[in-house]
């Protein structure tokens, strides 16, 4: 469901759009001269094409409709918008769909990515006088569809709830941040360089503890990743229990070949510095540490004083999360990064065989496809875009399941033992 929906559309115990709808048809049964109606299947693009803000501004073009023929519009639970005007011919009313398909020119709907265009599908019409009887069907399908939809979605919560979190309760979370022995929620995964033909050849491994556990752990029910607000605050009570577990004789090992993922600030922080005097380039050997990109943008002067200063102590630098349609912006001779993570999405595939995939793969040539990551891989779909892309490195739960069971690292919490 969207943001940009009313707030009737909130309150479970208020009428939804499509009961609304319904009703609206059903009371235009003696009006239906001069009356069209129009549904845009938003829902039928790509996902990365139906978030809050594309939605809004779809929302926003359909406006000088309701200005000039009183049209009312309805947002549907699948992302679709429904028209119905009054004295508006259907060439006006196209004028209007038009705009938005032109938002969204370079959606496989339209560019023949997914086989011929088919713009027909983009909309559906209905003359009221002639198809009335079809219009009724279609807001009653569309009303069984929501509700079927809904009860999918309350069985699949789980019973999490995303919010909610107050400053006690912060509190208690910072407190069993420090307190806990948080070595059984340390994880492993390997970044791996891929070539045709060859198995996964392993780079190096990124240490890092797993927030679903954290959560289970230290406050059941809640999500504690679904504000990024929380996440990023309780990121830095996690790094300061990271640098100070890996102080620990029998984690140092784990050092070697490593990359820590910190933010900027941690990486100058007294923790850090206490860290560092602990270990030794012997211990650790050439140790990464990994840097938010939002850090970089936030405020790149501490970004680059960080830098120079773990560089100085022998540090490689890997900035970490990077949107690929970001890349083109890339200068690595003045970020001075040994490796960049870009985070996999649905959409990459896409970009890569349309009208952006020139420009991202001049961008992984000059940047240097032997220092970018493609992180988050989950399946087959994003390892081909990364192939054309000529990306070699590769991390995920699907290089993770190609590495055969003898050859994959045990458990943090066991490599001691």
């Amino acid at each position: 469901m969207s943001e940009w929906t009313s707030d009737l559309r909130r309150d479970p115990r208020s009428r939804s759009h499509e009961e609304i709808l319904r009703d609206h048809v059903l009371r235009l049964e003696r009006h239906r001269a001069g009356r069209l109606a129009c549904e845009i299947h938003l829902g039928l693009l790509r996902p990365y094409h139906q978030r809050p803000h594309h939605l809004r501004i779809a929302r926003k073009t359909l406006e000088p409709l309701v200005r000039r023929f009183d049209a009312s519009i309805f947002e549907l639970h699948n992302n679709n918008l429904m028209v119905l005007a009054q004295g508006a011919s259907a060439a006006e009313t196209e004028a209007c769909t038009q705009q938005i398909r032109a938002l969204f020119s370079e959606d496989p709907l339209f560019t023949g990515a997914q086989g011929v265009p088919e713009d027909a599908r983009f909309c559906a019409w209905y003359d009221l006088e002639r198809d009335y009887a079809a219009l009724l069907r279609r807001v009653e399908d569309l009303d069984a569809a929501r509700k079927l939809a809904a009860e999918a979605a309350a069985e699949s919560a789980g019973g999490l709830r995303p919010g909610g979190i107050g400053p006690a309760q912060l509190e208690q979370i910072e407190r069993a941040i420090a307190q806990a022995d948080l070595a059984n929620i340390l994880r492993r995964q390997d970044v791996c360089a891929i070539i045709p033909g060859m198995r996964p050849e392993k780079i190096y491994h990124e240490l890092y503890f797993s927030m679903y556990y954290l959560a289970q752990t230290l406050l059941p029910g809640h999500n504690i990743t679904a504000d990024d607000y929380l996440f990023r605050y309780l990121t830095r009570a996690l790094d300061r229990r990271m640098l100070a577990l890996m102080t620990r004789r029998e984690m140092q090992p784990m050092l070697k070949g490593a990359a820590l993922n910190l933010n900027v600030r941690s990486a100058t922080a007294p923790d850090f510095m206490e860290f560092d005097r602990s270990t030794n380039v012997q211990d650790r050997g050439s140790l990464a540490i990994e840097l938010p990109m939002l850090d970089v943008v936030n405020d790149p002067a501490e970004y680059l004083f960080a830098r120079d200063f773990l560089k100085e102590r022998g540090y490689k630098i890997v900035i970490d999360c990077l949107h690929p349609l970001s890349l083109p912006l890339i200068d690595r001779a003045w970020l001075g990064f040994d490796f960049i993570k870009l985070a996999y999405t649905p959409s990459l595939a896409d970009e890569v065989r349309g009208q952006r995939g020139a420009a991202l793969k001049a961008a992984v040539a000059r940047v240097g496809r032997e220092r970018i990551v493609l992180c988050r891989l989950d399946d087959e779909a994003g390892l081909q875009a990364g192939a054309e892309l000529g990306i070699t490195l590769y991390q995920g739960r699907l290089i993770d399941g190609m590495i055969p069971l003898g050859a994959r690292p045990l458990p943090a919490a066991r490599a001691g033992q």
